[in-house]
């Protein structure tokens, strides 16, 4: 009935990592050094960072058995079609310059990938990007529905329309939080968004599996802790940290909110599917706006 990508995060075996996806040093605009931006993620509780310097790639290194950094790098231009873009590559050190042939959104995406990166669609509304911009193009494993900094920045941080309208249209996309922080006044644009990736090992290679598989989530806050199909009754449940409302989103009507009552809080919920659903994600949203994203959970053929 379903394709489980998103449930195997859950039910697979291995380790829960915490991660950075989208962050700048002195390397490009950061006002922190590569040095100090690993220390303040570390000090935190995460286990791996890629740092995604503006055209400046950075290398993959393992530092520790509690901690690695991913190879990354961001790419901005300016698509003669689409306009201003800009896009993160995770998972190889790629030669700089680009060459010319990457001028473009898609030619970017391209030469991102015959390199060997993952790729992902960075902050599309901070971006003024439409969704109709994302439609056609091929390659990337993930939009990032929240960027951190640019919300509390810009107020341009949520790009979850964008994904609902491409996952609608029948695109296979994940999605991530970032900080995309540049430390420019403090901390204030860090911590901010982060993954949760469940892996075997603490190594590029499983996290990279992991990410382009779909087996990790999504979160500003909350914690999912179990997502699971419940096939006798048609429907998916989760389990999260208390919070105060568990979205079910689907495409077109297919949509639910649970609100906890006044002074309460909800842990769990369940969600009955409907005839001719394609897909359906959940997040959850806990009393101090905090939001944790699940990847979404596709259901194939079926027209019950």
């Amino acid at each position: 009935m379903a394709e489980t990508s998103a449930q195997n995060a859950f039910s697979r075996p291995g380790h829960w990592y915490k991660g950075c996806l989208h962050v700048h040093s002195t390397a490009s605009d950061g006002r922190l050094s590569p040095e100090e931006v690993q220390q303040w993620y570390r000090s935190r509780g995460y286990h791996f960072v890629a740092l995604t310097d503006h055209n400046v790639p950075s290398q993959a290194l393992t530092l520790a058995e509690d901690w690695i950094t991913l190879a990354g790098i961001e790419i901005d231009g300016v698509d003669p079609a689409l306009g201003l873009y800009h896009v993160v590559g995770i998972g190889t050190d790629v030669p700089w310059p680009a060459p010319e042939s990457a001028r473009s959104m898609q030619g970017t995406v391209d030469w991102l990938r015959a390199m060997g990166a993952l790729v992902c669609t960075a902050h599309p509304y901070w971006s003024g990007q439409r969704s109709a911009d994302l439609m056609g193009i091929e390659g990337c494993f993930a939009l990032e529905v929240y960027n951190g900094g640019c919300e509390v920045d810009d107020a341009r941080g949520f790009s979850h329309v964008h994904w609902d309208d491409v996952l609608a249209a029948g695109r296979r996309l994940w999605g991530v939080a970032v900080d995309d922080a540049h430390w420019r006044d403090g901390d204030h644009d860090a911590g901010l968004g982060w993954v949760w990736v469940k892996a075997q090992e603490l190594t590029q290679q499983a996290i990279l599996e992991s990410l382009e598989r779909g087996w990790f989530y999504a979160s500003s806050g909350p914690q999912i802790l179990d997502l699971w199909l419940d096939a006798d009754r048609r429907e998916l449940v989760v389990r999260c940290s208390p919070v105060s409302a568990i979205d079910f989103v689907g495409d077109g009507p297919f949509s639910k909110r649970l609100l906890a009552s006044r002074g309460q809080s909800l842990t769990e919920a369940r969600y009955r599917l409907r005839k001719r659903q394609s897909y359906v994600r959940v997040a959850c949203h806990d009393a101090d706006g905090g939001w944790a994203w699940s990847n979404p959970v596709f259901l194939v053929g079926d027209k019950q």
